[in-house]
């Protein structure tokens, strides 16, 4: 009987440890995806957008490690809006960065769960100037009055009369699925939550003299005007906007690697402790085609975008009591998105 001593033990231990290592190591797939989306108002293929939509781009960047029956994935997207109006105020512009994290587990080779985390802060939006209901208050040229407070909170805005803040955090489960369809190529079916959190500043908020309320600006009481106003920011209490999300998608080789494709987004909406102005939808619906040309290890794609409700459900610091008022309206957008597997 051969007895193993501890040195031969660690030695083919160790062996049989790298062999697995490089077995394992060897099936791992890395990816790196760039998927670029832009709309300007000038465009005419895209549906129409209110006035005050100029222009908007969006960067997302993923990278990805696939091991085979499981892998992760990190993305941060850089979302820019250009926004501009008739009354103060006039530029409205938004900004925002998202982080996003992806886990996901190969159930089998056509069914996969993935997990997701993501948060998206917006930049904070300054304003000199704001119209309340007719009434500009602030010291730019159109105001039709100033107001100033020596209270320290507000040194933060610098001289500025209002600023608001924007951030969400959004975590969910999907579950996908292959198919042999003739109709469809896959489908999935997934669960999301956000959490959204607003915060605004402005000193217009002290104001308590019964004589400066009530004093009267283009036939508009001041006090009313601000009591409005006040009621269309976003509201300072965090609420929850839970939705499911179906998705479906196809495609159709045209030449070669190139093929035509669709993909469908249906996204039900459930909004919890959201108080509403006019308009808060329960649904979106997000169709993209394009044409797509893949081989080995490249993926191309050139797509257009058709958003039902604007973007609520797809990019959450988007929707507030403030924008509400435009999410009754179809967006549309034009990409390119680019994936390397190496």
């Amino acid at each position: 009987m051969m007895i193993m001593t501890f040195r031969q033990f660690k030695y083919y231990g160790f062996v049989s440890l790298f062999l697995f290592w490089s077995q394992w190591a060897l099936a791992i797939d890395y990816k790196i995806a760039a998927d670029y989306r832009a709309m300007d108002a000038g465009w005419p293929l895209l549906p129409p957008v209110p006035a005050s939509f100029q222009s908007a781009s969006d960067l997302n960047v993923d990278v990805g490690i696939d091991f085979g029956r499981f892998g992760l994935a990190v993305g941060r997207s850089n979302l820019d809006l250009e926004l501009l109006r008739a009354e103060e105020p006039k530029d409205v512009s938004l900004s925002a960065k998202k982080d996003a994290f992806f886990v996901f587990y190969k159930l089998s080779d056509q069914q996969k769960l993935t997990l997701s985390a993501s948060r998206q802060v917006a930049d904070e939006q300054r304003f000199e100037c704001y119209d309340f209901s007719g009434i500009t208050i602030g010291s730019c040229d159109d105001g039709d009055t100033q107001i100033g407070s020596t209270n320290a909170k507000y040194d933060v805005l610098e001289g500025d009369l209002v600023g608001i803040s924007a951030a969400s955090r959004t975590h969910g489960i999907s579950f996908s699925q292959m198919t042999n369809s003739k109709w469809i190529d896959s489908f999935s079916v997934g669960i999301f939550s956000t959490t959204h959190e607003y915060d605004w500043l402005t000193p217009v908020e002290d104001l308590a003299s019964p004589f400066i309320l009530g004093l009267v600006f283009n036939g508009k009481i001041l006090g009313d005007a601000i009591t409005e106003t006040f009621r269309k920011l976003p509201q300072r209490d965090s609420w929850r906007l839970n939705q499911l999300n179906i998705s479906g998608s196809k495609s159709i080789n045209v030449y070669g690697d190139i093929e035509a494709f669709a993909n469908a987004h249906a996204v039900y909406l459930h909004h919890l402790n959201y108080k509403s102005v006019v308009f808060a939808p329960n649904y979106n619906v997000k169709v993209r085609a394009g044409l797509r040309y893949e081989a080995k290890l490249v993926l191309i794609e050139l797509y257009g975008d058709y958003y039902h409700h604007n973007l609520i459900g797809f990019e959450p610091v988007t929707f507030n009591q403030r924008t509400e008022h435009y999410f009754d309206r179809p967006y549309g957008n034009l990409g390119v998105k680019i994936e390397l597997v190496f």
